[in-house]
């Protein structure tokens, strides 16, 4: 029986940088999750955590003007309280208390 590796924070943020990254340039879901799988994600987390920061990015209104601002700051707030929903139904450990 195989146990999913805990991720440090640090990982955890790299991944979502680099998910929200490929999502935001119109890469497609499965390619973002194969580069997760790649770096050692299993299948299912992959495709998870990649939904959730898909979810968090559709979710954020995009507002005139500018990059960033408040809209991004919402977008990470939404991917760590998704990302702690994972966390907790898959056992990968806390990444904000």
């Amino acid at each position: 029986m195989s146990m999913t590796p805990e991720r440090d924070d640090a990982t955890v943020e790299r991944a979502a940088k680099k998910v929200a990254a490929g999502l935001s340039t119109g890469r497609p879901r499965s390619s973002v999750t194969q580069d997760l799988v790649a770096e050692g994600w299993n299948e299912a987390e992959a495709q998870e955590f990649v939904m959730a920061v898909e979810t968090a990015l559709q979710e954020t209104p995009a507002e005139g003007g500018g990059s960033g601002g408040a809209s991004g700051w919402l977008a990470w707030i939404a991917v760590l309280v998704i990302f702690n929903g994972l966390s907790y139904a898959f056992g990968w450990g806390w990444f904000l208390w």
